[in-house]
């Protein structure tokens, strides 16, 4: 074995590489992580869907093709309603940057290229990500729910986006983005409670999707991966020692039941998101965890995509942008509680900015309606916004509807969908 002394032609004395000995922006950690060997590519395959290898069964959702174009059209929903920003955290040239759960690495890329002189690095439990990348990203098999081997007091900032359903504890995910944080670094935490709701109620008509979400959630909380409400992540981050903390509220459409247009914009992806991608999200806890068999959720999914469909049901789900600050040593008492008195904020937009842009990497689903899509004019005025508490951060800036506010009724359509090509929904 290398490094010891033996009849061998292995030398006891190990060569120093002297022209990285001093080296420190790639030195993430002291230890290597999981290599990508055979093992981590063996997939495993259950009721037609590919599933992940390494730590197999930890994380219920498949990650093929189909599920890779999900999570792809997720993206671009979440960017579209962030007015095209990645984060909200005030962030100033930030040179170490972490993803956690990053998926086909797109947001990684994205925000590689935004900040070129930052380090970025994507961890996953799948080898999904594309192998041509800006020089300043990386991507590393790892668990987010185990030890995390870069140093502690190293990142600027780290990024969680849709974990709900693949974390046991999410307080304990974001202690470790706390210990791992350099004091005055960001941590974002993204988040969607998939139950639906609405202002008029109509939401009670769509029990099928009800039954859906509700079932969902309770077979991820029996998995072990419970789904907290969307209205936890800030408290979550007070109570481990975040400052600065801000929760920004959103209302996501199922369909495109909204008047206004960035939202009927997101709606219409929103639907496709799910109607292509409810299999993946549930099939696995519904077999697994519930006992049902596969045809019988393929009757339940069926009478979902149609309420889904269904524009007089004025359905949204909640969604819940979080950041926090880790403090300088001078901001704590001895004793670990905060004497900073920059507060915490609830910013409570409901809606989206005005310039919507799409991001750089194609995604195939988005054939599907690109050529009926009406384009946003980008001189659209900004919509109202309303904080309550002290000032958001200044930069992105996010002009949001209130909270409370009953989102408007398209009223000028009344067929479901009929601005989409009826023959994708047949």
């Amino acid at each position: 074995m290398p490094g010891l002394s033996s009849n061998a032609d292995v030398p006891s004395v190990l060569e120093v590489d002297s022209l990285h000995e001093h080296e420190d922006e790639e030195d993430w950690n002291d230890n290597d992580s999981s290599s990508i060997t055979s093992s981590i590519v063996d997939y495993e395959y259950e009721n037609g869907r590919r599933y992940h290898a390494y730590k197999a069964g930890h994380y219920p959702l498949p990650n093929d093709e189909p599920e890779l174009d999900r999570l792809d059209l997720q993206h671009h929903v979440i960017t579209l309603l962030l007015d095209g920003n990645l984060h909200l955290a005030p962030l100033e040239n930030p040179r170490r940057a972490l993803d956690i759960g990053t998926g086909t690495g797109l947001w990684a890329i994205e925000f590689a290229d935004r900040f070129p002189n930052a380090t970025v690095i994507g961890t996953d439990l799948s080898p999904v990500q594309p192998p041509l990348v800006p020089d300043n990203v990386r991507f590393e098999i790892a668990d987010a729910e185990g030890d995390w081997l870069m140093k502690e007091n190293y990142l600027d900032f780290i990024h969680s986006r849709y974990m709900i359903g693949s974390l046991g504890d999410y307080q304990d995910t974001i202690a470790k983005a706390y210990h791992h944080l350099k004091p005055g670094g960001w941590l974002e935490v993204q988040e969607m409670d998939p139950r639906i709701t609405s202002d008029d109620g109509t939401h009670n008509r769509s029990k099928w999707h009800a039954q859906l979400t509700r079932e969902l959630c309770d077979a991820s909380g029996t998995y072990g991966k419970p789904v907290p409400p969307h209205t936890e992540y800030g408290r979550w981050m007070r109570k481990t020692g975040f400052v600065d903390v801000k929760e920004y509220f959103f209302k996501v459409p199922v369909n495109t039941w909204p008047k206004n247009k960035q939202l009927k914009e997101i709606g219409k992806y929103q639907a496709l998101h799910y109607t292509e991608g409810l299999e993946g999200i549930c099939i696995g806890l519904f077999t697994r965890v519930l006992g049902w068999t596969h045809s019988e959720f393929q009757v339940l999914l069926a009478r979902v995509r149609a309420e889904i469909k269904d524009r007089t049901i004025h359905a949204y789900q909640p969604f819940c942008v979080a950041v926090g600050r880790k403090p300088h040593p001078h901001e704590v008492h001895r004793g670990s509680s905060v004497t900073s008195t920059a507060s915490s904020e609830v910013a409570v937009p409901i809606g989206t900015a005005t310039e919507l842009r799409s991001p750089k990497s194609a995604i195939n689903l988005f054939d599907m309606v690109r050529n009926e899509m009406p384009t946003l004019h980008p001189d659209m005025p900004a919509v109202p916004q309303i904080r309550v508490g002290h000032t958001a951060p200044p930069t992105p800036p996010m002009p949001a509807m209130a909270r409370h506010e009953e989102l408007e009724v398209e009223t000028e359509k009344t067929s479901p969908f009929e601005d989409l090509d009826p023959n994708h929904w047949s």
